[in-house]
């Protein structure tokens, strides 16, 4: 599978794993805070300042955390 096609499928509510909701996401900086429907260590990808987020919070309120020290 290309990898648009599997960033694209990752980007949808995944069905038929443990998994709840989507897993990753693509944002022009920071992504929403409180936003539904990203699992636990569900991922965010920062595009304008290059930075990875997860998902420490809930599928009903997402918080998004900074993965390591990225400056």
């Amino acid at each position: 599978m290309p990898g648009h096609s599997t960033a694209f499928e990752l980007g949808q509510d995944q069905q038929g794993v443990e998994f709840e909701g989507k897993f990753l996401s693509f944002y022009a900086g920071t992504p929403t805070a409180s936003i539904a429907g990203y699992g636990k260590g569900a991922l965010a990808v920062d595009t304008t300042n290059g930075k990875l987020y997860i998902n420490t919070g809930t599928f009903a309120s997402a918080t998004w955390t900074v993965v390591g020290s990225q400056s």
